[in-house]
């Protein structure tokens, strides 16, 4: 979503939603043509069409396979719904693209990766078709933490080339949790304190701790779950980076054990069993950062927030993100004690 696959997927799919959003508003901002008239005259407002591509992709060094979307605005008359929902609308001819991934070394552009378009899992219901999902990405090549990519999109057909760079970002490491503390909220006053490193190149941060737990409905049958705990991101200024300073948050333990009441339900009828905690520090590059910040809900109604894009000759978000993890992290058993008999807690059958 840089972890273990399937962690990996999970983190990448909460990407897709901002551009989702984004491409609907995007398109029907190209799309909607209409037609003004009078008792005399029909003034035509639909301008010729020139061809718009819609760029989506977020580098993740730990991946083995990095994912790009491309699509296309559309133009024409009648209701841009109805037509948003056939795949030629927005999708390229399949020989039409040629899409490469360079790496920048100077001014050169080394090392090319060929992207090859794949349908992938079906989208949610949308503005746009569920299926056919096309994508296009890599098969397997590696590409390097710091370094910076250009992606290049050429159409065969027209001839028109989309552009975008970005700088993938560097790792980090989570120095709190260790690899040998267990997690001690004891009571409801006592704080705990996450630490981690920052890299220049990562611009906005975020925290997630999965609470894993095991649901017991009898002696031979039982689930292991887990619920997750999202903190808002956090955006660190130039200054802040360049001095490669630790990034801390400070965590209140009454906060943990209210999170984990407000996703559980009481009196379930069946045990549960605290088991480990993973704490998930995610982190993107600058245009990502920026993309998210001018995209945040907009509560005045008197203005409309701009439309970032780094894509040149296109439109959308071409950027980098990575995660740190301190898996399997154990609860103190003074912690354990208040998750069974805490006020907030006691009544989820924990044992």
């Amino acid at each position: 979503m840089h972890l273990l696959k399937n962690r990996d997927f999970e983190h990448r799919k909460s990407y897709f939603w901002v551009m989702k959003n984004a491409l609907i508003v995007l398109v029907a901002a190209t799309v909607l043509g209409f037609t003004l008239q009078s008792c005399e005259n029909e003034i035509e407002l639909n301008a010729p069409y020139k061809e718009t591509g819609i760029v989506y992709g977020i580098l993740d060094p730990k991946l083995d396979t990095q994912t790009v979307r491309i699509q296309k605005a559309f133009l024409g008359e009648g209701n841009a719904l109805i037509m948003s929902q056939n795949p030629d609308s927005i999708y390229y001819p399949e020989e039409a693209l040629d899409v490469k991934l360079y790496r920048l070394n100077g001014n050169n552009l080394v090392n090319p990766i060929s992207l090859v378009r794949f349908e992938a899992p079906p989208k949610p219901d949308g503005a746009f078709p569920t299926t056919p999902n096309y994508l296009y990405g890599t098969s397997g090549q590696t590409i390097s933490k710091g370094s910076t990519y250009r992606l290049v999109i050429r159409n065969l057909q027209t001839g028109n080339e989309i552009t975008a760079e970005t700088q993938v970002v560097d790792s980090i490491t989570i120095t709190r949790p260790n690899l040998s503390e267990k997690i001690n909220w004891a009571t409801y006053q006592d704080p705990y304190t996450v630490r981690h490193t920052t890299t220049p190149s990562g611009r906005i941060y975020g925290l997630t701790i999965r609470f894993h737990y095991r649901e017991i409905y009898s002696v031979t049958d039982s689930v292991e779950k887990y619920v997750d705990w999202v903190f808002p991101n956090r955006t660190l200024t130039s200054d802040f980076l360049s001095s490669n300073a630790e990034e801390t948050r400070i965590i209140n333990g009454e906060d943990f054990y209210r999170n984990i009441a407000l996703k559980l339900s009481s009196n379930p009828g069946f045990d549960r069993r605290a088991l480990k905690m993973d704490f998930i520090v995610t982190f993107g590059s600058e245009f990502l950062a920026n993309y998210i910040e001018i995209n945040q809900p907009n509560t005045n109604l008197l203005t409309t927030p701009p439309v970032y894009t780094n894509v040149q000759n296109g439109l959308g978000i071409f950027s980098s993100r990575s995660s740190s993890v301190r898996y399997n992290k154990e609860l103190h058993p003074s912690a354990l004690d208040s998750l069974r008999f805490g006020q907030y807690t006691g009544s989820l059958g924990f044992l």
